[in-house]
């Protein structure tokens, strides 16, 4: 689920595992650490306890001085860090609800975002393993109202997100809903029917999609007989005993003991970020730090429900080529402070979460933050303060030659192209306003936000990318800027619509500009890229042509969604 934001922002790569776009050295490592993670005992109950008094006082000490600024009067946050199943760390801190002084307390919900999928994904697992649910199958079994995209679409493929579906929340916001305004269940439902093209085959490749959680909330319903929520009610969250946790699933009803959501400006100005969805499965679980421990005890060492559907559970997904996927069943194995985990995290509005839960160390982290705290950072921070730092990779100075080789403008299918710029004996990635200086391994691989992230230099002159959470990569091509003629722009004003959204965009030229607007739709200003291409820091568009070269359409690429087309019209 994403933050609050425009339909065409893709959420960029950080320490901060919001957004969910982390980038590993490779996907093969991310396998290895995932077999050793759970093919490794546990090192005795001895390391599974909390270290001396004098140490743990040290962590405590170093967590406080990271969490001194969230005080009383900022939107709320909790963390919680266990080991051996005791709780060594909890915080919690700021307001539930500034405008009542309300103070954030153990039993404070929050919402979860994205957290919210690692269950959806285990009730399709217990409604496999009660023969109600086929994970193989065509889920037009389950929804015949979806299209028939002449490619069978499985259960599996929503879990493990390689359904080729474009996500809910582009679709939406390009449709122009706003991202504040009611969201429903059923509306999603319908504008996922309504789409007649797939962003890749399914089973092909990997791209986070919520759409594909979506469905199989309704998935879980039509095959129990009961709703979604009463479902996760009574075979998920009861269970556990997760008696402060449910599945919100109408923006109208009243939720005791919740936390409002905040955003917080530049300059300190907290605001508040509204968030009314009735919408479920991608999103929509509210709990506290303690019911998420709950949780991952059960996924570190089960006793609730049985051991096989845990572990099945923990276990990545394949391509249908048999390419191993990092994603699980709504979890990933990735480092948290650099300590591998079973984690996911979430962003929805002012809500951030993240959960890690560490196998090698019998450990648990859980922060919940409802004034978009970086989480993901913070994750790592009381990771190294608990169980240990972990050295970074070492980097090497830039060759001048291998920065002149790497020199160039580079576009893919999905996302803006970037440039990297060579400046004063280094290498700098600029996107937009964004500037960050490239980063040089010994093995000729390079990162720019984290170590988590590579990308390598092929001999055809292309650049690969590695991504974390699906263990696959993103080729980026070399491509040449260009500046469009008054005449050639002006060739693109009109109107141009998409059936499948049921939404006109007109084109018009504002100086170098190309500006997309709409009736419910804020503009949307595009800039001269490559031959046929424009672009802003977040998406991408393409013009279509006919064979004579007459302009007949648009498509547009936000980062979950490629080539949705906008036909011109008269």
């Amino acid at each position: 689920m994403p933050p609050r934001r425009p339909p065409w922002l893709v959420v960029l790569p950080s320490r901060s595992n919001a957004g969910l776009i982390l980038r590993p050295s490779s996907g093969g490592v991310m396998r290895l650490l995932f077999i050793l993670l759970f093919l490794l005992p546990l090192a005795g109950a001895a390391a599974a306890q909390p270290g001396p008094a004098p140490a743990r006082q040290i962590a405590e000490t170093r967590g406080d001085a990271l969490l001194a600024g969230f005080t009383r009067d900022k939107p709320g946050l909790a963390v919680l860090v266990a080991r051996g199943g005791q709780v060594i760390y909890e915080r919690d801190l700021g307001a539930a609800d500034l405008e009542h002084a309300a103070p954030v307390t153990p039993a404070t919900r929050f919402h979860i975002a994205s957290v919210s999928k690692q269950f959806t994904a285990f009730a399709i697992l217990q409604l496999a393993q009660a023969g109600k649910v086929d994970l193989d199958a065509d889920i037009r079994r389950y929804l015949p109202e979806l299209p028939d995209y002449g490619e069978r679409i499985t259960v599996s493929d929503l879990v493990h997100h390689t359904s080729g579906l474009r996500d809910q929340w582009e679709l939406e916001i390009l449709s122009g809903t706003a991202i504040d305004s009611a969201i429903r269940h059923k509306a999603i439902l319908a504008m996922a029917a309504s789409q007649k093209g797939l962003n890749f085959a399914p089973g092909t490749d990997f791209r986070y999609c919520n759409t594909g959680y979506s469905l199989l909330a309704e998935i879980v319903a039509r095959t129990s007989g009961v709703s979604f929520k009463q479902y996760m009610r009574e075979h998920v969250f009861g269970p556990l005993g997760m008696n402060d946790t449910l599945v919100y699933d109408d923006a109208a009803d009243l939720l005791p003991n919740r936390a409002m959501s905040y955003s917080v400006g530049p300059a300190g100005v907290v605001r508040l970020a509204r968030l009314n969805y009735s919408n479920y499965g991608a999103t929509s679980v509210h709990t506290t730090t303690r019911d998420l421990l709950k949780w991952s005890r059960e996924l570190l060492h089960p006793a609730v429900f049985d051991p096989a559907l845990v572990r099945a559970a923990e276990q990545p997904g394949r391509l249908r080529d048999g390419r191993p996927l990092n994603y699980g069943f709504g979890m990933a194995v990735l480092p948290v402070g650099g300590h591998p985990a079973l984690t996911h995290s979430g962003a929805d509005a002012g809500y951030r979460s993240l959960i890690a839960s560490f196998p090698a160390e019998d450990a648990t982290i859980v922060v919940l933050s409802s004034g978009a705290a970086d989480v993901g950072k913070i994750g790592d921070d009381l990771a190294e303060a608990f169980l240990g730092p972990v050295p970074p990779p070492a980097t090497v100075a830039a060759d001048p030659a291998r920065i002149v080789r790497l020199a160039g403008y580079y576009v893919n299918d999905w996302t803006p192209g970037f440039e990297l710029r060579p400046d004063n004996g280094k290498l700098y990635f600029q996107l937009g306003l964004l500037r960050r200086e490239v980063s040089f391994l010994p093995d000729g691989r390079f990162y720019v936000f984290s170590p988590l992230g590579t990308y390598r230099l092929r001999p055809d002159g292309t650049i690969e990318e590695h991504i974390a959470l699906s263990g696959l990569t993103v080729l980026h091509r070399p491509a040449q800027r260009v500046t469009p003629s008054a005449a050639e722009l002006a060739s693109l004003a009109g109107a141009y619509h998409s059936d499948e959204l049921d939404v006109t965009y007109r084109l018009a030229v504002r100086g170098a500009a190309v500006v997309l607007s709409s009736l419910r739709s804020d503009p949307i200003p595009f800039f001269a890229a490559d031959a046929d291409h424009f672009e802003n820091p977040q998406a991408r568009l393409t013009v279509l042509r006919d064979a004579s070269g007459k302009v007949t359409g648009l498509t547009i690429a936000t980062g979950r969604i490629k080539g949705l087309v906008f036909a011109r019209t008269p």
